[in-house]
């Protein structure tokens, strides 16, 4: 979602127009695949509309590149995957969409902003962008010389009054959109209890992996349940292709390729012009011991699979030897280290390896590639799969996907998902790939949003009986034990008594961890807004049924709750603005008229 749109947080506004601005900046960069000339309606450059609004290859390349950018900044140590690739078109697209939608709704609210509002942004509001050049060495910002640049008419604020001309009407829309939202004194005193409530209590509860009683739905409990949950199973669209997978395997070349070079890396070690320790730094596959040297530490024959205990249980400390091949790749084993039984035969060694995996090279990601290619330029959704059999190519004819999921038995596939979504029935796709394979698709049928028929979701609605079952079932345990305990008995006499779980708890606050309970659940809420000494009423949470006694409930300091107010205050309400904005997007997206031609430019490369 947009995030300029999200929060009154002046300074917000200015980092998020930098965003929009730079989106703006480099609309001129280029889309492979979709800045040619298209064909049938397709027009050149443009990749689809928004009622009417053209959103061009060039924007939506550039908000995908941002998209990405974002990704690997936030795990920069990490390659993205195929998911996250095929996410990241789908953020560029939504991106692109609500640019659209939001230009449109200024447009006609007319939203206009005045040479005085601009000036009141520079003095009261100055962009956060132009202040970081003010900054000083302590990371304060020189305010003084802001304001004497800003007097300044040498220097030229022409750049940064477009800048503000081009964010202060989202900022005037946001505010409209959400200038009903309020939040009330009891919300932020909950607020305020749940970030600083402690608490600590002894509890009871009946786990439900302790209920065993062979418990199975009926058809006619599985039929009523669905009837009455149907809301439960709806989805919205689900697609229906079949795939034919090419997997990147690799091939006796490669496998040459990686023994000949374990065998040069043996030569030179041999040879003294390199050591092992450096060589499996250097060479491993094996990351966690390559950064020890290559050292796997001491183990006997059961540790390792036999391909690679047999070689190494032979070899002579010091000795190198010769590639040695096991389900993992191809590894260079040397033993440092024997220990020996009163006969003399070796029941532990200490060793070190270099292990290279054995992956397709280029070439023969190229050849699959290729076969591929040819593949989906020869078939028609006529002779799809009979094609693909007579070649005995693996086909596969997966259940319906539902959108942002994976194609079923097929990892990595939600770019093959986006792309079914988007497509006519009948299409042949453009050659797709993951980690383990290319693949093309067929499209086939999009059913619209409605319910998953029971067959569909009959596991999940017997799961869901099995919980109600054991919920009920909980519940008549922990009844009695609830009556004795509220007439005086010990909450541990009755946990003897009944066969109940029963612990104190450490101090635990709202998302705390309770052990057999679970992490943040509705019993945490329950003790710490219940009353000490006074036991609660039981509490369902994914792990079993609990009630306490809450031994501790630490008070409310109002001196603080007073100094907290207005932060709390403002962070509701930037929430409740945030979902007021999110529900006024959905609902313009919903009464838009989209095109989207992006499955039909890829269909063409």
């Amino acid at each position: 979602m947009f995030q300029f749109m999200r929060s009154r947080a002046k300074v917000f506004y200015w980092v998020i127009a930098v965003t929009f601005l730079l989106f703006m900046a480099f609309s001129g960069s280029k889309m492979r695949g979709c800045d040619g000339a298209g064909g049938g309606n397709l027009e050149a450059g443009v990749v689809g509309s928004v009622n009417g609004t053209k959103i061009t290859a060039a924007a939506y390349d550039q908000a995908y590149r941002q998209q990405v950018a974002m990704m690997k900044q936030q795990a920069p140590d990490r390659e993205l995957n195929a998911n996250q690739y095929a996410a990241a078109q789908e953020g560029a697209w939504d991106f692109a969409v609500q640019t659209a939608l939001i230009d449109q709704a200024i447009a006609n609210r007319k939203i206009r902003i005045t040479d005085q509002e601009v000036l009141d942004a520079f003095r009261t509001n100055p962009p956060a962008e132009l202040l970081a050049q003010y900054r000083t060495e302590s990371g304060s910002v020189d305010m003084q010389r802001y304001y004497a640049d800003l007097q300044n008419p040498a220097i030229n604020w022409k750049p940064a009054e477009d800048y503000v001309r081009q964010i202060l009407p989202r900022q005037k829309l946001s505010e409209q959109i959400a200038a009903a939202v309020a939040v009330s004194d009891d919300e932020v005193r909950r607020e305020y209890l749940r970030q600083v409530g402690r608490a600590m209590a002894e509890y009871v509860g009946v786990a439900f992996t302790d209920i065993n009683d062979g418990y199975n739905p009926t058809d006619q409990e599985i039929t009523d349940w669905y009837a009455a949950h149907a809301e439960d199973y709806k989805h919205d669209g689900l697609a229906t292709c079949k795939v034919v997978r090419f997997a990147k395997n690799p091939s006796a070349a490669d496998e040459k390729d990686i023994v000949d070079t374990l065998n040069s890396i043996r030569q030179e070690i041999q040879a003294g012009t390199t050591d092992f320790a450096t060589a499996a730094k250097q060479y491993s596959d094996d990351t966690g011991s390559g950064e020890r040297g290559g050292d796997i530490g001491s183990f006997d024959r059961s540790r390792m699979v036999p391909e690679f205990a047999n070689p190494a249980f032979a070899l002579p400390i010091g000795q190198i030897s010769e590639p040695v091949r096991t389900q993992f790749g191809y590894h260079l084993i040397e033993v440092t280290a024997q220990t020996k039984d009163a006969a003399g035969q070796v029941t532990q060694v200490t060793a070190r390896h270099i292990l290279m995996k054995v992956t397709p090279g280029p070439q023969t990601l190229d050849t699959i590639n290729a076969a591929a290619t040819g593949f989906r330029d020869r078939v028609n959704a006529t002779n799809f799969v009979s094609t693909a059999e007579a070649e005995a190519l693996e086909v596969l004819k997966p259940a319906a996907v539902a959108r942002g999921r994976d194609i079923p038995g097929l990892a990595l596939s939600l770019v093959g998902t986006n792309w079914v979504f988007t497509a006519k029935p009948g299409t042949v796709g453009p050659v797709m790939e993951n980690d383990d394979c290319y693949f093309v698709i067929l499209a086939e049928r999009i059913d619209p949003a409605g319910t998953r028929s029971l067959d569909d979701v009959r596991s999940q609605v017997m799961l869901a009986l099995r919980k109600q079952h054991n919920t009920l079932v909980a519940k008549q345990r922990l009844a009695p034990a609830l009556s004795a305990v509220q007439a005086g008995t010990a909450l541990s006499q009755v946990a003897r008594t009944y066969n109940l779980k029963y612990a104190v708890s450490d101090t635990f606050s709202y998302n705390s961890n309770v052990a057999d309970v679970g992490y943040g659940t509705d019993f945490n809420k329950t003790v710490l807004e219940g009353l000490v000494g006074r036991v609660t009423e039981p509490v369902e949470t994914m792990r079993g049924v609990y009630a306490a006694v809450p031994l501790w409930i630490k008070p409310v300091n109002e001196t603080e709750f007073a100094a907290s107010r207005v932060g709390i205050q403002q962070a509701l309400m930037s929430s409740a603005q945030n979902e007021a904005i999110d529900k006024w997007l959905k609902e313009e997206k919903a009464k838009a008229k989209i095109v989207d031609h992006r499955a039909e430019m890829r269909a063409q490369n």
